[in-house]
C-alpha cells in the first residue's frame, strides 16, 4: 500500500474520532448546563456546536479528495465510505446536545422540577454509548458494535420511562406542564444519541465485515 495513503487513512480515523470526542463531550455537558442549571456550560455547549460542524465540513472534504484522487478499493473503500456516514450521525449527536443545553436555558428563569431519576438514567446511558462507540471504531470491533444496536433498544425503554413520568407531573399539577414537555424532549434528544452511536457501530460493521447492516444488526 502506498505510505502516503495509509498515512491519509490514519489522519481520517484520528480526525473521526476528534470530532466525535467533541460531540461525547458536548452531551456530557448539556447534562450539567441542564440538570445543575449552569447558563455558562449551556452556552459553550451551543456555541461548540459549530465548531463540529467546521471539523465535519473539514472531513468531508478530505473524503471526497481520497475517494477521486486515491480511488481505493476493498476494505480501504469501506473504511473511507463508513467514515463518510459515521461524520453524519456524529454531527447530529452534536446538535443533539446543543438542543438539550437550549433547552435547558429556556427554563432557567422557572423554578425546576424535583430530579427525574430516569432522565439521569438516560443520561448515564449516553455516556456509556458514546464510550463503547468510541472503542467499537478506534478498535473496529464488530461485536462490541452490535451490542451497541441492542443498547439503542434500551434507551428507547428509558425514554418512554421519562415519558411516562413527565406526563404523570402534568397530570398532578398543570404548572408543571411547559417544564415536562421541555424534559420530555431532552429525553428523546438523548435516545437520538443513543440511536446516532447504534447508526456509528453499523458502518463498523460494515468496515470490518463488508456487510450492509443498516436498519439492521445481526
Amino acid at each position: 500500500m502506498d505510505i502516503f495513503f495509509q498515512h491519509d487513512l490514519e489522519k481520517l480515523k484520528v480526525d473521526v474520532l476528534t470530532i466525535f470526542h467533541h460531540a461525547q463531550n458536548a452531551v456530557q455537558r448539556s447534562r450539567g448546563a441542564l440538570l445543575e442549571r449552569n447558563e455558562v456550560l449551556a452556552r459553550e455547549v451551543i456555541d461548540g456546536d459549530e465548531d463540529i460542524d467546521h471539523l465535519e465540513c473539514a472531513i468531508d472534504a478530505e473524503i471526497l479528495r481520497l475517494l477521486a484522487l486515491k480511488q481505493p478499493v476493498a476494505r480501504d473503500l469501506r473504511f473511507i465510505v463508513g467514515c463518510m456516514r459515521m461524520v453524519v450521525g456524529i454531527e447530529r449527536i452534536g446538535d443533539e446536545a446543543s438542543g438539550i443545553a437550549a433547552r435547558g436555558l429556556g427554563m432557567l428563569d422557572r423554578p425546576p422540577l424535583p430530579r427525574s431519576q430516569s432522565l439521569e438514567e438516560l443520561f448515564g446511558f449516553a455516556r456509556e454509548c458514546l464510550q463503547k462507540t468510541a472503542k467499537a471504531f478506534a478498535d473496529l470491533d464488530a461485536e462490541l458494535a452490535r451490542e451497541l444496536c441492542v443498547d439503542s433498544e434500551d434507551a428507547l425503554e428509558l425514554n418512554i420511562k421519562v415519558f411516562k413520568e413527565m406526563t404523570q407531573y402534568m397530570i398532578d399539577e398543570s404548572r408543571t406542564v411547559e417544564r415536562a414537555v421541555q424534559l420530555c424532549f431532552v429525553a428523546h434528544s438523548l435516545k437520538r444519541v443513543c440511536d446516532q452511536c447504534s447508526n456509528i457501530a453499523e458502518s463498523v460493521i460494515f468496515i470490518k465485515e463488508g456487510a450492509c447492516n443498516r436498519h439492521r444488526c445481526d
